[in-house]
């Protein structure tokens, strides 16, 4: 009975600590990923007890360091993803469910964490960014003799954070939901989970990718469609690399049978298909056309 006790104290305090670090580090997003297995073991039994404790002990310690009243309503923030994986591992019932359930987290987490940076440490990520982009076009520009050419593009790119804030939660998406099938069969949570590769998106992201392109063809001036356009073909381009990123994990693991040099061979190859994007890009949108491994579910597709 002790030792349950002194391991859920352990827990909570770990927890509360934990939040309160993400929290004064600026909601840094690849340390949130950090926490998941600490979201896991949270989530294993008593959840909303665990929650409510541990947001107790988060707010002490923001307010034993002298932090203002309004400090408590940010903290919240930090506790979007633990819901999430708590609804994810507990509530959901689909494959298509869990992705849309994290997606959603690590998307609203991103949008409130940059408003919250904004006014907490008044810091605006956003034109940190396009301002070191900006740098490093000018640089370029300045070569080729056409220096407000980079603030034109700068501008540009500024219209397309959207698209890149998505596929960023896209990505940490997916990171977190292997991260959470990991943890969640090591403590033994029940939950059926996609393996990575058997991952094939659904029909529409052939359909939208062919739709999308045609459109970028007739569209000459930068308006409201053409903005829509241009972030969803950034979105559905990073769909279909994904899409042969999965292809090439199902081909390791059905040549290579030691889980140890396919996972190595995997990275190496990861790191290198960043460098032929494009190429990737195509390669997912042919595995979407004609399904190479026959990986494509008959009823739920993800």
């Amino acid at each position: 009975m002790n030792n349950k006790l002194l391991k859920e104290g352990l827990v909570l305090i770990t927890f509360g600590v934990y939040q309160v670090i993400l929290f004064l580090l600026q909601f840094n997003p690849i340390l949130a990923l950090v926490g998941f297995p600490l979201y896991v073991v949270t989530v294993k039994e008593n959840f909303a007890k665990r929650m409510a404790i541990s947001y107790a002990i988060s707010a002490l310690i923001i307010m034993i360091m002298g932090k203002s009243p309004i400090n408590l309503l940010f903290l919240l923030i930090t506790f979007i993803l633990p819901i999430c994986v708590f609804l994810f591992l507990r509530i959901s019932k689909t494959i298509v469910m869990d992705f849309s359930i994290l997606t959603a987290g690590f998307l609203l987490y991103q949008v409130l964490f940059i408003k919250a940076v904004k006014i907490l440490y008044k810091i605006d990520i956003i034109a940190q960014l396009l301002s070191i982009l900006k740098g490093m076009f000018e640089d370029y520009f300045k070569i080729v003799g056409d220096d407000k050419l980079s603030e034109k593009l700068v501008e540009f790119l500024k219209l397309l954070m959207p698209g890149f804030v998505i596929v960023e939660a896209i990505t940490l998406t997916l990171v977190g939901y292997y991260i959470t099938k990991f943890i969640a069969n090591k403590v033994g949570i029940q939950k059926e989970f996609l393996p990575f590769s058997k991952l094939f998106m659904p029909k529409e992201v052939t359909v939208g990718v062919v739709v999308f392109f045609i459109l970028s063809l007739f569209l000459t001036n930068i308006n409201t469609l053409y903005i829509v356009v241009s972030n969803m073909t950034i979105i559905l381009s990073w769909l279909l690399f994904i899409q042969a990123l999965s292809l090439i994990y199902a081909v390791i693991a059905e040549k290579i049978s030691s889980p140890f040099i396919g996972g190595w061979l995997f990275v190496v190859l990861l790191v290198l298909s960043m460098q032929f994007l494009i190429l990737m890009i195509f390669i997912g949108f042919l595995d979407l056309v004609f399904d190479f491994k026959k990986r494509k579910p008959k009823r739920v597709e993800l």
